[in-house]
């Protein structure tokens, strides 16, 4: 049974790992890289984990199968445009990819925006992702038809929060 829940405070080394095998496994579907994320201190993890348990700008939430963590995503309020949200860190480990992991994820997303009064949701894909691309038309959203100027090596989705 997949369950699916926000991050919790104490849960840093649970995030931690979640993580790193994400950036070790798909590599091309991050800006970030398991490398730089090695580096990172345990006070930047211990407050990632933190700001993402609690409030409304910032949100993290885990998938489990049994008490295994499979998946991961989590939206993040732009700080320039308070009702808009972008989709971050999404991952389902392999051997559950097709098995609704991730639009029960981004269920849970689109629910706690909603509750939050976010009115819309972003998502950067990397160009060489083909397979989040296609989850994400999937999924409703459309690709955004302005140009972004911070990531030339992606491709922006958009949904509205109903």
């Amino acid at each position: 049974m997949i369950t699916i829940r926000r991050i919790q405070v104490e849960e840093i080394e649970l995030y931690k790992q979640i993580r790193l095998r994400s950036l070790q496994e798909a590599p091309y579907a991050f800006s970030s890289t398991y490398e730089s994320a090695l580096r990172r201190s345990a006070e930047s993890w211990r407050e990632q984990v933190a700001r993402s348990a609690h409030g409304t700008d910032r949100a993290t939430f885990m998938a489990f199968s049994d008490d295994v963590p499979i998946g991961i995503a989590a939206l993040y309020r732009l700080e320039d445009q308070a009702d808009v949200g972008e989709v971050l860190q999404v991952w389902v480990r392999p051997e559950y990819r097709g098995k609704n992991v991730a639009r029960e994820l981004m269920d849970t997303i689109f629910q706690w925006a909603r509750e939050n009064e976010f009115r819309r949701v972003i998502a950067g894909v990397t160009d060489g992702n083909a397979r989040a691309k296609m989850f994400y038309a999937n999924y409703g959203f459309s690709v955004r038809e302005e140009p972004s100027s911070s990531d030339s090596h992606a491709v922006y989705f958009v949904k509205e929060v109903k």
